[in-house]
């Protein structure tokens, strides 16, 4: 999976794109920046990315992220569209769903239209495994207590050695 962000000056949407073909060539033309459409609790943003429209439909579930080949268009649905019958979205065209929004997609509601958006993909840092790969990651109230204890031994050292320095 591919991370992708879809950043507005008020939020960070994380998802994930899967693997089809649409979408790695969506991926391919990022990032992008443009401005957000409404279509109920879709939004959308047009592009210039020519992507394959292999496996259209009108199958989509919240939290989907989908191509709509013809307009060129990232779609990311969030609840129901003007289309839907039921809580399900409906896109108004056949789409190709190339990802999904982590975290609940409710927390898209709020989004404007007209906010500008860029859509880019997450560098993803490399994981450093250690000798012992089953170790598990120090918490931040680890890390800190860490730094501190270190900070003073070196304050400690530093004393001392002042201190011996002044004896002579």
């Amino acid at each position: 999976m591919t991370h992708v962000i879809f950043q507005t000056q008020n939020r960070s949407i994380e998802s994930e794109f899967n693997f089809s073909l649409t979408a790695q060539m969506v991926i391919k033309g990022l990032p992008i920046e443009g401005k957000v459409k409404l279509w109920g609790d879709e939004f959308f943003i047009d592009t210039v990315i020519q992507a394959s429209d292999v496996h259209a439909g009108m199958d989509v579930n919240v939290g989907d992220i989908a191509y709509r080949h013809e307009d060129k268009r990232i779609c990311v649905f969030f609840g129901k569209t003007p289309l839907s019958t039921t809580d399900k979205p409906v896109p108004e065209f056949p789409v190709v769903v190339i990802g999904k929004v982590l975290g609940l997609p409710s927390e898209i509601k709020g989004i404007n239209e007209g906010e500008a958006i860029k859509v880019f993909v997450q560098a993803v840092q490399p994981e450093i495994k250690s000798e012992a790969s089953n170790d598990r990651k120090l918490t931040q109230s680890e890390i800190d207590l860490l730094v501190k204890k270190l900070l003073a031994e070196k304050s400690a050292k530093a004393a001392a050695i002042n201190g011996e320095g002044n004896k002579l």
